[in-house]
């Protein structure tokens, strides 16, 4: 699977990044090491900048033998109770911002164990990714959810693709980390609107 988009300006693109492990991981499930980038829709890349014949997409880390251990033993043992903070849901509240950016930031967690899904906020998702919310018993994935721009493909010379086809990459993208993950975001124009937004200039400067 390609980039999400044909072309992205450099303000959606960090380049040149290194991970020394344990954070990215190849569709196989082979943990990587070396040079990435990484683009404002959530996609991660290895090679130090977009090589079409040469970088391959990275999902988030996730240790195959932690994992497995985890599930058996709170499979046998779900009455554990560990002495760390639990998620709780988040009420997703669309702002002017968001819709002037076209990119809402969502972010999901749920049990190794268990298939619920729930939707949190920045300050649990970066609470799980510092361990605060126990990593070995939750897995979590952040996703960039469009919300404004075309509905559907158009093809100009070249095709830009429409905001359903887009979220629904991001599902499948997702779907790679959390599988049931389509069974909660079902609907890939949720929060969409083909309103024109512009924020007012600060008077104040």
């Amino acid at each position: 699977m390609g980039r999400f988009k044909t072309y992205y300006p450099t303000s959606e693109i960090t380049t040149d990044l290194y991970t020394p492990g344990k954070q990215w991981m190849t569709e196989n499930n082979v943990e990587y090491i070396g040079v990435y980038h990484k683009y404002l829709t959530g996609e991660v890349y290895t090679k130090a900048q977009w090589q079409p014949d040469q970088s391959t997409i990275l999902i988030p880390y996730i240790d195959q033998t932690i994992s497995n251990k985890n599930i058996t033993y709170f499979t046998l043992k779900p009455e554990i109770q560990l002495a760390r903070t639990g998620p709780t849901s988040h009420n997703v509240v669309v702002t002017v911002t968001d819709y002037t950016l076209g990119i809402l930031q969502r972010f999901f967690i749920k049990k190794r164990n268990d298939n619920a899904i729930i939707e949190i906020n920045k300050q649990q998702y970066d609470a799980w990714k510092s361990d605060q919310i126990d990593k070995k018993l939750y897995i979590a994935i952040e996703i960039a959810w469009y919300i404004t721009g075309p509905i559907h493909d158009t093809t100009s010379g070249i095709t830009v693709l429409g905001v359903s086809t887009l979220n629904l990459r991001q599902i499948k993208l997702a779907a790679k980390t959390i599988p049931e993950i389509a069974t909660y975001l079902t609907d890939p124009l949720q929060f969409y609107t083909d309103t024109e937004y512009t924020v007012p200039k600060d008077i104040n400067n």
